[in-house]
């Protein structure tokens, strides 16, 4: 699969060519166009393996991704297993055009590495919604095995999310409560001076708590220029439409279309 520009659904792409044994490429810009499906081509025309699996014979094992892709040349061949305990080794199969292919790895001189567990939690997920998807498993079930491996690993999900909570004091117990306007960024391609014209400087509005019963008081600083005002003739976005203006317009255009078709059917029945 191929997907071109700024904004094509990635994930979507890459989820449908893992299903299909296939490869997704992207290209970002017009001028990758050639460069990117010469590799694609070279890629199509030269598989390198083909109708792999896995098997774990000393161990039981759970692996991911439940359907391992094809293997193109210069592509890696990445999977995740769980198993009961490290030992004998790992047998992988395929196809090299119609010749058969194996090969067998130790796990005995397997590297340590950290967020593994991660890993193979995540694919696990993904190929749960893709079964859920496919209808391959009942959405219940699927639904289930996903928010037991997102909360042992503490994952985000369509199911679960992360929720921080900064316990750290910001503010020394018995400071005043102080507010101030933060600078915040315009869109892409906006000037503010052409939008809201000059800037001026103004004093920060000040909010003080109460020493007494805690309440918060509400003190306005005295602003020594004028805020800024938005330059005249500037037509800001807006963010909703007279929609029941055109509504009412729309039901008067129906009446009178009806009773124009009414007055032409009269008209015509009498001649």
């Amino acid at each position: 699969m191929v997907g071109i520009g700024s904004a094509p659904n990635s994930f979507l792409m890459t989820r449908a060519a893992e299903l299909g044994r296939g490869t997704f490429t992207h290209i970002g810009s017009v001028e990758q166009v050639e460069e990117r499906m010469r590799e694609l081509f070279g890629k199509l025309e030269n598989p390198a393996i083909t109708a792999i699996t896995a098997r774990f014979p000393d161990s039981k094992a759970d692996v991911t991704p439940a359907i391992l892709p094809d293997l193109y040349r210069g592509e890696p061949l990445v999977l995740a297993a769980r198993l009961d305990r490290l030992a004998g080794s790992v047998e992988i199969k395929g196809r090299i055009g119609d010749r058969p292919w194996n090969v067998t790895l130790p796990l005995a001189g397997a590297a340590e590495g950290r967020g593994l567990s991660k890993l193979w939690a995540r694919r696990k997920i993904s190929d749960a919604e893709a079964a859920r998807t496919l209808r391959e498993r009942v959405p219940e079930d699927a639904d289930k095995a996903i928010l037991a491996l997102a909360l042992e690993h503490q994952l985000v999900t369509r199911l679960t999310s992360l929720v921080a909570i900064d316990r750290t004091p910001t503010r020394p117990e018995g400071a005043p409560l102080k507010a101030s306007e933060l600078p915040l960024n315009l869109p892409a391609g906006w000037d503010f001076e052409k939008v809201f014209g000059p800037r001026q400087q103004q004093r920060p509005i000040e909010r003080r708590a109460g020493t007494d019963d805690g309440r918060v008081q509400l003190a306005l600083a005295k602003r020594s220029v004028p805020l800024a005002a938005p330059a005249p003739g500037v037509m800001l976005p807006q963010s909703a439409t007279d929609a029941e203006l055109k509504m009412i317009a729309g039901a008067v255009l129906l009446t009178l279309g009806l009773i124009f078709i009414g007055f032409n059917r009269r008209r015509a029945s009498s001649a």
